[in-house]
């Protein structure tokens, strides 16, 4: 990138993505292309804030005129309260990735569940009338489950090990939904039954990103799928993760989690700067980060 676009001047528009940790985000990767293609007097830098500071970090955001903030763990539930107004989807799960500090107040709305579903569907899995097998029951993971019924899916099974925290979910998604939901654990005999059922896998756990330290105990509930099933990992580092690789030796439709970052992109971009971008923009999107990672494009 030679970001050219940036003008820096007074109106150039610092987005902040804010974090903790927040070394080893790839967000700015994919945003600071997008402006640069977009030709936006823009640039996103990593901004690492500590938990309970978010009231005097939005004071000094609006002292410096800084407009937009996109927010990662662990602040995407702690900023809820905080707005003014949030959609529905992320004040059900309590949950917002994108803000927009204006005007007329704060407003955010949380779109990991929108690219995660629309990564799904551009990848061309059919989701209406299906069983689903989610695993993970954090912050993405209700946002997306509730993204996935309105995708009219008949049924999602939710893996966890905590099980209050997926029951929450679950009563939700039966609350606020006409799917189905039905908690599970984590355990080899309930995830190969469930996993028999269903057509889709979700990992939404950073099981397997790099640099976590921790990976899944079983992955071998994924032989146990039909052969018509996709499986989607939200971890975008590695790009091909244990879970991804699994499927492809199974030879199911993959979707990674590359895919879902780039692919809500668009309704990012509509919902705090009004512009859309096109599927070449995504595409450039994947390259950079590719290129940044240093792994093949044909993920």
């Amino acid at each position: 990138m030679q970001l050219e676009n940036v003008k820096l001047n007074l109106d150039t528009e610092l987005v902040l993505n804010v974090g903790d940790p927040i070394g080893k985000t790839n967000a700015p990767r994919c945003y600071n292309k997008l402006f640069e293609r977009l030709d936006m007097n823009a640039i996103m830098l990593p901004c690492e804030i500590k938990k309970g500071q978010l009231p005097e970090f939005l004071h000094a955001c609006r002292l410096m005129g800084i407009h937009y903030i996109c927010p990662t763990m662990p602040h995407k539930g702690d900023f809820v309260d905080l707005l003014d107004d949030v959609d529905e989807t992320s004040r059900l799960f309590h949950s917002v990735n994108a803000i927009r500090l204006d005007e007329n107040g704060s407003h955010g709305a949380g779109m990991d569940g929108k690219g995660a579903v629309q990564a799904m569907l551009d990848a061309g899995v059919s989701l209406e009338g299906i069983d689903v097998l989610i695993y993970g029951a954090g912050g993405i993971s209700g946002v997306a489950a509730y993204e996935l019924s309105r995708q009219k899916v008949r049924k999602i099974y939710i893996a966890n090990r905590t099980r209050e925290n997926a029951e929450k979910i679950a009563d939700i998604l039966r609350a606020h939904s006409d799917t189905e939901a039905e908690v599970i654990g984590t355990d080899p005999e309930s995830l190969d039954q469930a996993a028999q059922q269903c057509r889709l896998f979700a990992n939404l756990t950073p099981l397997g990103m790099k640099g976590y330290g921790q990976s899944f105990e079983y992955l071998g509930f994924i032989d146990r799928m039909p052969e018509t099933a996709a499986v989607f990992d939200c971890v975008i580092n590695p790009p091909e993760t244990e879970v991804i690789a699994a499927a492809k030796r199974k030879g199911l439709k993959t979707v990674p989690g590359m895919k879902m970052l780039v692919a809500q992109m668009d309704v990012i971009f509509e919902f705090m700067f009004g512009r859309r971008i096109t599927q070449e923009d995504q595409q450039a999107c994947i390259e950079e980060l590719c290129s940044y990672l240093q792994v093949p494009t044909e993920i």
